[in-house]
């Protein structure tokens, strides 16, 4: 986890340290700490690093501005100039640079070792990444085994995560493209972007959510959040990611509901992961599944007994599924395209680039099979939960 450059600022209060410029960019958040004495070596910055500079490696005072431009284009969270033999002062336009673009310069005396500065702020950071994989790991014990209440209650209240508090889970996936047989795996790269961008903001916003990640999916821990400023968070996260240029391609999103204790995080968990499964069989890329918008599917993913699912299945639209697969039909998939278009012939035909009397084919082979008459609504209902009971089933 990120921590913000304000907090890491009012940690090294006793060193001297002066803002220069930048104060709209304190909330910055900072990954880690880098000394670099010219242009070049901040080209190789990766983002989020303090940058710390004695201008040792400076042929002139003039190409400090150089340098903090080359700082700030490679995603640096701010820059620390030591004062003294190598730099006397710092330029106006550099100033103007940073107030600009809201990028924190400061300022230590030569007097000032930086390398304490730098030792404390990495101590800090240490500690801040330990405590969220701590946090993370009492988490997944949550979800994972939450009849053992000793494995993650008592690591939550000291990390400041009320056991009684609500908490809501929303799960991430973002998948490869497609392999041989249609499989397709996770994409590792871009949920690291993810959760990148995810983690940057909760640290700029002070949010009480925890990110851990499961089976290559990132997973938000939402605390003491309603259903409705979830959604709005999300949202903002998301905004953030599209705001750094990364498509969210072949990404899945699913919100459970918000819970009454620590102890049902589990359930708001599968919650999520079943509705972000349902996304990717249904092949709503980048759009949120609420479990408390999710209609009959909430009904479904909370049957407990799976034999009751697949007895509906099977007394639906079991008989035409294995119909479809026995004669390489694509019947089913008409049914569906039938009922999204509410019926109209017309409209199943266009979607499916066939004839209309290809589809009014289709359907009455559909009645036959079934031996039902999809002009009874009690019948295009029943099948219709079918279809949805199976991909419950297969998510």
């Amino acid at each position: 986890m990120t921590v913000r450059l304000k907090d890491l600022v009012e940690q090294a209060a006793d060193q001297d340290m002066v803002l220069v410029a930048g104060k709209g960019g304190l909330e910055r958040p900072v990954r880690w700490v880098h000394m670099v004495e010219n242009e070049e070596i901040a080209g190789f910055l990766e983002g989020q690093e303090i940058a710390f500079t004695t201008g040792i490696g400076l042929e002139t005072q003039e190409d400090l501005y150089p340098l903090v431009k080359s700082a700030y284009a490679s995603g640096a969270s701010g820059v620390v100039v030591n004062i003294g033999p190598f730099i006397h002062q710092i330029s106006p336009e550099t100033v103007r640079f940073c107030d600009d673009h809201d990028f924190p310069l400061f300022k230590v005396p030569w007097s000032v070792h930086m390398a304490q500065i730098m030792h404390s702020f990495s101590l800090a950071i240490t500690m801040s990444e330990k405590h969220s994989m701590e946090l993370a790991a009492a988490l997944e014990n949550a979800i994972f085994h939450p009849d053992r209440e000793e494995m993650y209650l008592e690591y939550l209240e000291q990390s400041g995560f009320g056991k009684d508090w609500n908490y809501c889970v929303t799960v991430f996936s973002a998948c490869a493209e497609a392999g041989r047989g249609g499989q397709s795996s996770h994409n590792a790269d871009l949920t690291a972007k993810y959760s990148r961008e995810a983690e940057s903001l909760i640290t700029r916003k002070q949010w009480r959510v925890a990110v851990v990640h499961i089976e290559d999916r990132l997973v938000l821990v939402f605390a003491r959040y309603t259903a409705e400023q979830v959604e709005l968070m999300i949202r903002e996260i998301i905004a953030a990611i599209r705001g750094r240029g990364i498509a969210l391609e072949r990404t899945y999103i699913g919100v459970g509901k918000v819970t009454r204790s620590a102890r049902c995080i589990g359930k708001s968990y599968n919650q999520a992961l079943k509705l972000e499964r349902l996304q990717h069989l249904r092949g709503r890329v980048g759009e949120i599944a609420l479990y408390d918008n999710s209609g009959i599917d909430k009904l479904l993913l909370a049957v407990s007994d799976r034999a009751i699912l697949e007895d509906y299945y099977q007394d639906s639209i079991g008989p035409l599924v294995e119909y479809d697969r026995v004669n390489g039909t694509d019947l089913t998939e008409t049914l569906r395209a039938y009922f999204q278009f509410s019926g109209s012939v017309k409209e199943t035909a266009a979607s499916m680039f066939v004839h209309r009397n290809t589809v009014s084919y289709k359907l009455n082979k559909i009645e036959d099979i079934l031996g039902v008459s999809l002009s009874d609504f009690r019948t295009r209902e029943f099948l219709s939960v079918g279809l949805q009971v199976r991909e419950v089933l297969d998510c």
